[in-house]
């Protein structure tokens, strides 16, 4: 865990409680059995009640979040992950970079597919006849694992229903 975690978690401690709690922490481990069970549960009441009045008196310490990237909070968050999630979380990853080269490569064959299209009056197909054709989408699908693949397909058909719910309707001419 980074520094700067432990330093988000211990804040956050510091912020919700109060000495007397943090006594009764302490003399935790020194009670019977019997004992610290109710003191736990005791210590946890306290310090939801506390939270409870902290945040409806003191609204102004809670401020925007900062930016932060999805694979940022990823990393920052796998630590604590059991490791069913932290896979799911490196997939999510992966799917996501795979996304981005994919739609990288889309731009760059749209580019090399608008530089077939010069002065000569030749078209993008015949541009493409010329050689095997680069399908980007085919070549995302070959380095996804099948769960990747099944993951990324449920993505997409989202994202198009989503796209096409927002696009505007088409003016006729």
């Amino acid at each position: 865990m980074e520094k700067q975690e432990q330093d988000s978690i211990q804040a956050f401690d510091t912020l919700y409680t109060t000495n007397q709690i943090q006594i009764l922490k302490i003399l935790l481990p020194y009670c019977a059995p019997d004992t610290q069970r109710s003191l736990a549960v005791l210590i946890r009441f306290l310090e939801l009640q506390y939270t409870l009045s902290f945040v409806r008196s003191h609204p102004e310490a809670f401020h925007s979040p900062p930016s932060l990237s999805f694979e940022e909070l990823c990393e920052k968050i796998s630590s604590y992950c059991p490791p069913a999630l932290r896979t799911m979380l490196e997939q999510f990853q992966s799917m996501q970079n795979a996304m981005r080269m994919y739609e990288e490569m889309r731009q760059m064959m749209e580019l090399f597919g608008d530089a077939g299209t010069g002065p000569t009056g030749g078209s993008k197909e015949s541009a493409s006849s010329e050689g095997p054709s680069l399908d980007p989408m085919s070549m995302l699908m070959g380095m996804l694992s099948p769960s990747q693949k099944e993951m990324f397909q449920m993505f997409q058909s989202e994202f198009q229903t989503e796209a096409a719910e927002k696009k505007p309707p088409e003016k006729e001419n």
